[in-house]
This record gives structure tokens, C-alpha cells and sequence, in this order.
């Protein structure tokens, strides 16, 4: 299933493309056509550098308070930890037993 910034990506390259096909023809029709999709390629773009940035933004935030929360409580961290590596370990392992 693609991304909406794949989609978005494809539909600006599609624009991209009808603009070329147009050419140079200097019809008020193909030049209303091609100020239109012009513009709507400049909102197509600003919108997925929003959708860019919100996303990192929201990266950054997650980082900073799971960051935040290990220096405050670092037993619970390492407590965590050592329990996810554990169950890893048994679950690779339980799996090489089926494999017999």
C-alpha cells in the first residue's frame, strides 16, 4: 500500500509530465490549464514538506520525552531493557527447537 507521500510524490511527477506534453502551446486554454497545474504542484509540494517536517517534529518529541523519562527513572529503563532482551533470547531459542 503506498504512503500518502508516495502518492503525493507520484501525483506531482504526473503533473510534471502533462506540463511537458503541453509543450509550448500558447492557447488561453492550455495556459489557463498550465497556471493551474503550476500552482497546484507548488501546494502539492508545500504541503508534503508539512507533512515532512510535522513528522520529524513528532520524532523528535517522542525522543526527547523517552529521553526525559530514562534520566529520571533509569532502574525502570534497564529493568525494561533486560526484559525485552530476555524474552528475544527466548524466543529465538524456542524457535530452534521446532526446527528439530
Amino acid at each position: 500500500m503506498p504512503t500518502m507521500d508516495h502518492t503525493l510524490n507520484e501525483l506531482i511527477a504526473d503533473a510534471e509530465t502533462l506540463l511537458s506534453k503541453l509543450g509550448e502551446v500558447k492557447t488561453p486554454e492550455v495556459e489557463a490549464l498550465r497556471e493551474k497545474v503550476q500552482a497546484g504542484i507548488a501546494d502539492a509540494r508545500k504541503s508534503l514538506k508539512r507533512q515532512v517536517q510535522w513528522g520529524a517534529d513528532q520524532v523528535r518529541e517522542a525522543t526527547e520525552s523517552v529521553v526525559e523519562y530514562v534520566k529520571e527513572n533509569p532502574w525502570v529503563a534497564v529493568a525494561a531493557g533486560t526484559a525485552i532482551a530476555v524474552a528475544l533470547i527466548y524466543i529465538a531459542f524456542s524457535s530452534r527447537g521446532d526446527e528439530d
